[in-house]
């Protein structure tokens, strides 16, 4: 089952050794995992901080002023989205962040923390396998 929950987002340019890379921004209704580490309900961006296939996701939760990193990757089977969202697997209460779009380029696929693991573990015991997918839909300003 996908749910989806609509947001408004902002493109923020940011730049970096001359490049401009693009990220997203959000208020998500819910508190989320990134790695092992809660990030509260809020105002929230990611960016990548490279245009490589691989890198660094910057994830800033702005209601608490709380920046995360995480290693990403470019997501394979994947086109230049048009659509900025985030989404989300979600297991019971537990959310945890799992894709970042942003408008232009590929999608990023947010590294699996331990716990998500763990989660997944848990669940093909049980053979519930599939995690919910919560996606927070772009509006661009």
């Amino acid at each position: 089952m996908t749910i989806i929950v609509v947001a408004v987002f902002g493109s923020a340019a940011l730049h970096s050794n001359s490049q401009s890379i693009l990220g997203v921004r959000a208020r998500i209704p819910f508190d989320f995992m990134v790695g092992d580490q809660i990030i509260p309900a809020g105002m929230v961006s990611a960016r990548g901080v490279n245009t490589s296939n691989a890198g660094t996701l910057s994830i800033t939760n702005h209601s608490v002023n709380e920046n995360i990193v995480r290693i990403g990757h470019r997501l394979p089977g994947t086109n230049i989205t048009k659509q900025g969202k985030l989404v989300f697997h979600r297991y019971g209460d537990r959310y945890y962040l799992a894709e970042v779009w942003v408008p232009g380029y590929k999608a990023w696929q947010v590294e699996e923390s331990n716990s998500e693991r763990a989660m997944k573990s848990e669940r093909r015991f049980a053979r519930n396998t599939r995690p919910r997918v919560v996606t927070v839909l772009a509006e661009i300003q």
